[in-house]
Order: structure tokens, then C-alpha cells, then sequence
């Protein structure tokens, strides 16, 4: 996880403004060697700083066609919270910041078969979906991109979409009252369609919801997660680490894996946001309040929990680490 094989440096070559609240970072390598392939869906670690000086590596979306290899592009989106270090990224970064970032990872599968696809984003959502775009019109599938948003004003990348994807493309800005209407979207689509989507909490939920209705298997259903917010009556709570004898404090606006990460205890973890389950650890002691997308029943019953994304239903856990 740590070696040095494990990062790259690069540096920012490009930045431009895509809306007023979303900015594209262009990444060559410091070096000027070829960057390592970023298939389709790829995120890559970015490190920032955090409000009171705290560190920490927020991924984001490769947006740029990953046919080329001279650069990566991601797409930040300024929330004004300094707890999710796109604030951080819109002050420190500069046209020649150098930057040691994690190498690309991908959660977000294209399937290899030809069957037709239908891509769904919503807001910054379009950032890992782009990229699926480029590779399915680059393999000459049959695929529909539906992108929704406030505004067009608002809606990252519109021209560039207009300009690639033409009649496969389908938009929905709410100022003009189109709608996306995701059930009527799912029902429409062949026995055989497989659906990619990424956007907000609720449309993602309104997805797995009208696909779960209509029978669609949940293998045809690719989804990516923003980093989740921690809910507002989230409590502080006790980690004991029963094989290396720690006792933590974890407040309640801290993820256990970042908890036990700052104790020094080197806990695997990739995606950060419950969608991988590199970061799960078994339960000793204690119940989980399982907020992940990964682990299976029987996983679950066997005592695991993601640390990332996951809480305790009581005031203390003890772990198998």
C-alpha cells in the first residue's frame, strides 16, 4: 500500500474553469514519462490538507479519454467545506504544483461484452462517466449517456458532450423542468442493457430501488459513490484493538479507519467510501451499524465491518487488529 511503486508524481500543467463551482485539473507527469493506463472509471488519491492541519488523500475520477496516456484530467467541485479538501485543491493548486498522488485505482468495472449500456449522472457525477464514454464509443458499443443537474450553467463538460456524443447524449437540467425519470429510463431498457451511474446519495438510491422493482439483476447495475458525509447524530466511541493493544478514542466526526490509521496501525483501505472492502476487519466485540455496499450477509454475520465508511451500534467495538 505504501511503496513507491504505489505513487506518482505529477505535476498540474492545466486548469480551467468548466462552471463557476467546478474546476478541471490537467496532471502530466513531473517527469515526462508515460502515465500508467487509467481503464475507464479509474480514481487516483490526491493528497490534501484538511481544516486544523490534518492530511488525508481524497480520490477523485480520471475524466480525461483514457486512450491517451500524456495526462490525466479530474474535475473538483468546490463545496465550501473544508472537511472534504476540494477547498484545499481550489487555493493551494497551481499551474506547476507538484503533487505525489496514488496510482490509479478502478471500483468501477466496464464490462468487456458488447452489450448496450446506458449511463446515468448526476451534478460532478459525469466525472468517471465521461471517461466510460470515451471507451464505449471508442469500442463502438451502443450506449445512451442521461446527465442531470441544476442548470446547464451548473453541469460540467456540456459542450464537450454535446460536441462527442451528439444523439446518445440526453440532458436534464431542473431550471428548464426536465426530469429525469429513472424508473421509465430502467423500464425502456433492453433485457440486456447494463447500467453505470454516479451522482447524488438519493438518485443512486432511487436507481438500486427502480432496478431492484423491475427484477434487473444486480450484476447489470454499476454504481459510484461520492465519499459519504458522517450523519449529524453520528457519537464518539471506544475501538480496542485486541492484537496490537491500543485503545482509541474515536471523536464523532472521525471514520474508524482514519482513527486507527492515526494510532499508527497500517490498516489496508482503497475507495474510502464502502464500495471495495479492502478495509474490512473482523468484529471481536460489539455490533456494527453496516453502512457499506459491499459485504455480503454472510460476511456480515461472520462479525466484519468497513472500517471507512462503518459505525458501531454501541459506544465501544473490539477489533482483530
Amino acid at each position: 500500500m505504501n511503496s513507491e511503486s504505489d505513487y506518482l508524481l505529477l505535476r498540474v500543467s492545466n486548469i480551467r474553469n468548466l462552471t463557476p463551482r467546478i474546476r478541471a485539473y490537467e496532471l502530466r507527469p513531473a517527469a515526462g514519462s508515460e502515465l500508467p493506463l487509467a481503464s475507464a472509471g479509474s480514481h487516483i488519491g490526491i493528497p490534501v490538507q484538511l481544516a486544523g492541519g490534518k492530511t488525508a488523500v481524497r480520490d477523485y475520477a480520471i475524466c480525461s479519454n483514457p486512450l491517451q496516456r500524456d495526462f490525466y484530467e479530474i474535475a473538483v467541485l468546490q463545496t465550501g467545506s473544508r472537511r472534504g479538501g476540494a477547498d484545499y485543491i481550489f487555493t493551494s493548486f497551481d499551474e506547476g504544483t507538484r503533487i505525489e498522488c496514488r496510482n490509479p485505482v478502478n471500483n468501477f468495472y466496464l464490462h468487456a461484452d458488447a452489450s448496450p449500456a446506458m449511463l446515468i449522472a448526476g451534478g460532478i457525477g459525469i466525472a468517471p462517466i465521461i471517461a466510460i464514454a470515451y471507451t464505449l464509443l471508442a469500442r463502438g458499443r451502443r450506449f445512451e449517456l442521461h446527465y442531470a443537474g441544476r442548470s446547464k450553467n451548473d453541469m460540467a463538460f456540456t459542450e464537450e458532450l454535446q460536441q462527442r456524443f451528439g444523439r446518445q447524449l440526453h440532458m436534464y437540467p431542473a431550471d428548464e423542468a426536465k426530469r429525469l425519470d429513472i424508473m421509465q429510463l430502467l423500464a425502456d431498457a433492453s433485457g440486456n442493457t447494463l447500467f453505470y451511474a454516479c451522482g447524488p446519495q438519493a438518485m443512486l438510491d432511487d436507481i438500486e430501488t427502480c432496478a431492484r422493482l423491475l427484477g434487473i439483476a444486480k450484476d447489470r447495475v454499476q454504481i459510484e459513490r461520492f465519499a459519504p458525509g458522517r450523519p449529524e447524530h453520528d457519537k464518539a466511541l471506544i475501538l480496542e484493538l485486541a492484537y496490537t493493544h491500543k485503545l482509541i478514542q474515536v471523536d464523532a466526526d472521525q471514520s474508524l479507519l482514519a482513527a486507527v490509521r492515526d494510532v499508527g496501525i497500517n490498516a489496508s483501505f482503497d475507495c474510502g467510501i464502502g464500495d471495495c472492502g479492502t478495509c474490512a476487519v473482523k468484529i471481536l466485540e460489539g455490533e456494527a451499524e453496516h453502512r457499506d455496499h459491499v459485504l455480503s450477509d454472510s460476511q456480515k454475520a461472520q462479525g466484519f465491518i468497513c472500517l471507512c465508511v462503518s459505525r458501531a451500534k454501541g459506544g465501544k467495538l473490539i477489533l482483530a487488529l
